[in-house]
């Protein structure tokens, strides 16, 4: 009985050694586990990109003059005031920052978040057939072990 690919290459499980099904089982983990902090960067992305947009609609409602602490460092801030929103300053990536009217850093930071879910959406996919491989290859181990425990218990 073949039993479904490990990586979908049409691999039979039941022909691999158990050690072979080990080694198998380990890289399968390693994968999952770089798979699964993927997924927790692109929620860390989005997550600052629809603080970045809140940030812009509460700044929007401010009345020009409003008193405020602007930060400098993550640690360190400045007082200052609100002034009129014509533009903000948009991080690109890889420290470049462009001038953009508040309705474009809206659009910009929409279009980020909708790149960022697609692409949790690829990766969530991939570790869910990651799961399903290693579920396979679990379980023809077991059978194997089954199956070596029946012949040891013959022999006796």
């Amino acid at each position: 009985m073949a039993a479904p690919a490990g990586d979908g290459t049409g691999m039979n499980l039941l022909a691999l050694s158990f050690d072979q099904l080990n080694s198998l089982k380990q890289s399968i983990e390693e994968e999952l586990q770089g798979l699964q902090g993927a997924i927790q960067q692109l929620q860390i992305s989005r997550n600052k990109l629809t603080t970045a947009k809140g940030s812009i609609e509460r700044l929007q409602g401010t009345p020009t003059g409003t008193k405020m602490l602007v930060p400098i460092t993550s640690s360190l801030y400045v007082p200052g005031e609100t002034a009129d929103l014509d533009s903000v300053l948009v991080d690109v990536g890889t420290g470049y920052f462009i001038e953009k009217s508040v309705e474009q850093a809206q659009a910009f930071l929409t279009r980020k978040m909708g790149l960022i879910e697609g692409q949790a959406m690829n990766v969530q996919k991939a570790a869910q057939m990651k799961n399903q491989n290693l579920s396979q290859t679990i379980e023809v181990m077991n059978r194997k072990m089954m199956e070596a425990e029946a012949q040891a218990a013959k022999a006796s």
